[in-house]
């Protein structure tokens, strides 16, 4: 089963995206700070896609960013933030496969993770 790890402080938006990408077969696991997923980087295997927030207690989402490429360096990494002004300062094309605003819905980015990360 394919595996997605939710990375995102608001507990309503892990629960209605784990919903979503349940019902899509992906097997699916939130964390809701920097440390906690910082402590899933060093104790699990890598996930085939991340859901990434930028705005995170503990650490920043870039932060996590640039820890995560050292060790999980083929997972696909959709940013969803709720704050746009990070679309424009966030030149990191080689470390994302998207980037998503909260308040667009979540349809686009159910979809482009499909498209990523197909089931065989």
């Amino acid at each position: 089963m394919k595996r997605i790890l939710i990375v995102d402080d608001n507990p309503d938006i892990c629960a209605v995206l784990g919903r979503r990408l349940k019902a899509e077969g992906f097997n699916v696991q939130c964390v809701t700070n920097g440390l906690s997923f910082l402590s899933k980087l060093r104790s699990e295997d890598e996930p085939e896609a991340l859901i990434l927030d930028l705005v995170l207690p503990e650490r920043t989402g870039v932060e996590l960013l640039y820890t995560l490429r050292s060790k999980w360096k083929n997972v696909k990494v959709f940013i969803y933030s709720g704050h746009d002004k990070y679309k424009e300062e966030i030149t990191l094309e080689e470390y994302i496969s998207g980037f998503f605003l909260k308040g667009e819905g979540t349809e686009r980015l159910i979809d482009a993770i499909k498209e990523a990360v197909p089931f065989d």
